[in-house]
């Protein structure tokens, strides 16, 4: 196996970064501070023909592979420093789309795809509710059916996009009692009726990537958008899940970024008459940092690889989501530690980080879910 870039993903790569540094770097401190979506800077990402990325050429997207889809979310995290914008895009395309271009038929494909490539819908995953989190099989939003349509009723809690989605991924049940053998999946739009979206929820940070609760009152969906087939919506899941391990790759370009910056601040933070990066304390943070940046990229690379071959990658994929989250945690501790004082300060966005890193130690399944994981497939449990 070879993880080494060929000439064209390279020269992909140095053009997000071009991209990031001049277009979506400016004004990410401002955003950040208002807390809010803003739609210039994502008429930007459609402009440059990112939201469809992976999306499959016949319906207005890049078609690209699994590893062009994490070398470019690095890239942009990296560069543009703007997490929330990446993660915004990483659900859009990798929890929303691509479960639609998977499993959708050829006129669900057709009505949702080239407007999802373009950007111009935003897509969300409806999943975590206030009483089913880690334990996806105990959901209770219900869906009944009433003819040619479906009746849902429930809700849905910190729901990534919510309160800007176009459409919605729904995962419900049809039968509560039958847990994972009941669940089922939709496409549902944000104007059928019976759907509300309650207010942004506030988070400590990446506040300009708006999250939310999603509420069901007899929401009427047509049976037209039931997505796949009832009682499948477990196995769905898990072939999701294929893309939306990817979705955690915006967390390589934080490693990468908070390296840089420290690097950088501790070359030029003077203390004892000298600068810090001559420190060895100092230096084995920054030794660590690299480390993990490093086996961070090997693990993302290796998933993408393998999602690529069309291999199984459910181990590799809680392995890599575990590692790479916990590993952006501990780079941005040892990043506000480098830069001390300043670390907290606002004025210096890389405090911004250690927040950021804590919620994809939980969101997506919790570190915690993702060992007993690995744990039951190394055990046959």
């Amino acid at each position: 196996m070879d993880f080494q870039l060929n000439d064209e993903q390279r020269a992909f790569e140095d053009a997000v970064k071009r991209f990031a540094q001049k277009e979506i770097a400016p004004g990410v401190d401002q955003r950040e501070e208002r807390g809010e979506f803003c739609p210039e800077a994502w008429k930007k990402l459609c402009e440059y023909g990112l939201p469809g990325l992976v999306i499959p050429t016949q319906y207005g997207g890049g078609g690209a592979s699994a590893v062009d889809a994490v070398t470019a979310l690095i890239a942009l995290a990296e560069a543009g420093k703007d997490f929330s914008l990446t993660g915004l895009w990483a659900t859009h395309m990798l929890l929303a789309s691509m479960p639609i271009a998977d499993l959708g038929n050829p006129e669900q494909k057709n009505e949702y795809l080239p407007r999802m490539a373009s950007g111009d819908l935003i897509g969300a995953l409806a999943l975590t509710e206030p009483g089913a989190g880690s334990d996806a099989t105990s959901l209770s939003t219900h869906a009944v059916r009433d003819g040619d349509h479906y009746i849902l009723n429930g809700s849905k809690t910190f729901i990534s996009n919510a309160p800007i989605a176009d459409v919605f991924v729904v995962v419900a049940t049809v039968d509560k009692g039958a847990r994972a053998n009941g669940l089922t999946m939709f496409i549902v739009e944000r104007n059928f009726q019976g759907l509300v979206t309650g207010k942004p929820l506030k988070k400590r940070e990446a506040d300009s990537w708006p999250t939310g609760e999603v509420f069901f009152d007899n929401c009427r969906i047509p049976a037209k958008n039931l997505l796949g087939e009832e009682r499948k919506g477990f196995q769905y899941m898990l072939q999701a899940l294929s893309w939306e391990r990817l979705a955690f790759a915006p967390y390589v370009g934080m490693l990468a970024s908070n390296l840089k910056d420290s690097i950088e601040y501790s070359k030029n933070r003077l203390q004892f008459g000298q600068p810090i990066c001559n420190f060895q304390l100092v230096q084995a943070m920054l030794s660590e940092m690299k480390m993990d940046l490093e086996a961070a990229l090997l693990l993302t690379y290796k998933l993408a690889w393998k999602k690529d071959q069309g291999k199984d990658i459910s181990m590799d994929a809680a392995i890599a989501k575990t590692f790479i989250t916990e590993a952006a945690e501990r780079s941005s501790q040892k990043a506000v530690q480098i830069f001390g004082g300043n670390g907290c300060m606002k004025e210096y966005s890389i405090g911004r980080n250690l927040w950021m890193s804590k919620m994809g130690t939980i969101g997506g399944g919790t570190s915690q879910m993702q060992r007993t994981i690995i744990g039951r497939m190394l055990t046959d449990r």
